[in-house]
Formats: C-alpha cells, structure tokens, sequence
C-alpha cells in the first residue's frame, strides 16, 4: 500500500512539474533563435499558433549554401502580433527579401511554419504604427 502512495505521489509531481515547464518555458524561449529554444517551442503544448507581421527592412544576418546547392538566407525581424506584443524571430528563407514589404508569418513560439507577403492593407493598423515605430 505504501509503495502505491509513494508512486501516486511521484506521478502527481510529475505532472505538476511538466505542467509548471509547459507554461513557463514559453517566457523563456521568446526572442530565443536557439534550436533549442525552436524545439522546445514545437513540442509545448501551450505554444499556440499565431500569425505575426512584419516590415522587411533588414539585410540578411547570414548567407550561406544549403545541402542542395540553394542560395539560404537568415533574418531576424522584429514583429507583432494582433495584440500589438513584439517578438523577434529568426527565419530563413531561399530569397533576399525586398525592402519595405510586409510579411505575415505565421508561427509556433518561435517556429516560423509559413510566411507570405502580404499588402500593406492586409496588415491591422494597430501593427503598422508598430512597425513605423520600431
């Protein structure tokens, strides 16, 4: 009976501790362009998908080619969500992006899913200041 106790025990607690990572890991992997922090993002559970915007204002941070001989270029973006709540990511892309574009990208904490040029009367108002701002 004891051991019975004992195991209920231990699988309560470990529930509780991977509940308590689940919704706390999301805070410490945002901004994060780790694999790491990639992984960690795709496996959670309480990282929901969220489309995000933003302006394509930056240069490459990397260049390099891929296994298929494909030009790969790394950007890290500021972005906003529909809330107006800033994230930066880092994604590649096969293309150099065209300045002064805006792009909705879909994501999943920090996992970059999709992303698509979209016209600037796509992108909700509330988003463009930000973007003006920053």
């Amino acid at each position: 009976m004891k051991f019975l106790l004992k195991f209920v025990l231990f699988c309560g607690g470990l529930v509780v501790l991977l509940g308590a990572g689940a919704v706390i890991t999301p805070n410490l992997t945002k901004n994060q362009g780790s694999e790491l922090a990639l992984a960690i993002d795709n496996v959670n559970p309480a990282v929901k998908t969220e489309a995000v915007y933003a302006e394509t204002t930056v240069k490459p941070i990397r260049h390099y080619i891929g296994g298929g001989g494909e030009h790969e270029y790394v950007y890290e973006m500021q972005t906003y969500n529909q809330r107006g709540e800033a994230r930066k990511l880092h994604f590649e892309s096969q293309w150099v992006l065209k300045p002064h574009h805006y792009l909705k990208i879909t994501t999943k904490g920090q996992n970059v899913e999709t992303w698509e040029a979209v016209d600037k009367a796509d992108v909700p108002s509330g988003v463009r200041q930000n973007l003006l701002m920053s």
